[in-house]
């Protein structure tokens, strides 16, 4: 399983990033690495056939499920921009396959039933308040199982928040991700956060 890790990384390392992310929206790509970890705890905390990449961005998850060996993904973003930067990379990392795009506000998604997980690296709601709390009830009313990725000393508030909508919370890795300079209102070049993989299960 290391070295699944490690090839899904290297292969990841190709992918393209929105040129001009938008800061409202919190457009921040996941590293190759991070990305790899992430879903490496996915696989070893569930069995599931699909999942929903819910705020896609370019695809870091996305890519890193196919990779993984998941068959079907559904990659939901608000941005047609990213989505586009999504297809591009289909065709790039040669994994058209399997990934199902979709243009829309995940927070308004309506689907026919549930699916097996999300999986997100939400907004952290800097720009937009609550916006990581929105994307989490979200994922609730569409899964059973929801791993999402969340600023480290929140810990207790998204635990009550589970509880709330019936589900467990179980903490799965901590890391530290790299924020790069692509805003206009960075001032430094490299930017570091501490961030916490929930899983999220359903009571019952």
């Amino acid at each position: 399983m290391v070295n699944i890790k490690k090839q899904i990384a290297i292969s990841l390392k190709d992918i393209e990033s929105k040129e001009k992310p938008s800061a409202y929206l919190e457009q921040y790509e996941l590293d190759s690495e991070t990305a790899s970890r992430f879903l490496h705890n996915v696989l070893m905390h569930s069995n599931c056939e699909e999942l929903l990449d819910a705020g896609c961005g370019s695809g870091s998850l996305t890519f890193a499920s196919l990779l993984a060996g998941f068959e079907r993904i559904l990659a939901v973003d608000i941005d047609f921009e990213a989505i586009k930067k999504l297809k591009k990379n289909s065709e790039k990392l040669g994994l058209k396959w399997g990934v199902d795009m979709l243009v829309a506000d995940f927070l308004k998604l309506s689907l026919s039933r549930k699916v097996d997980a999300i999986i997100m690296n939400p907004p952290f709601g800097t720009k937009r308040k609550h916006y990581d709390r929105d994307f989490l009830i979200k994922a609730f009313t569409l899964s059973d199982n929801v791993f999402s990725l969340h600023k480290k000393g929140n810990e207790k508030f998204f635990e009550r928040l589970a509880q709330k909508y019936n589900f467990e919370m179980k903490t799965l890795e901590s890391y530290k991700i790299t924020i790069k300079h692509i805003m206009p209102f960075h001032k430094k070049m490299k930017h570091y956060v501490d961030v916490v993989q929930f899983y999220f299960k359903r009571n019952g």
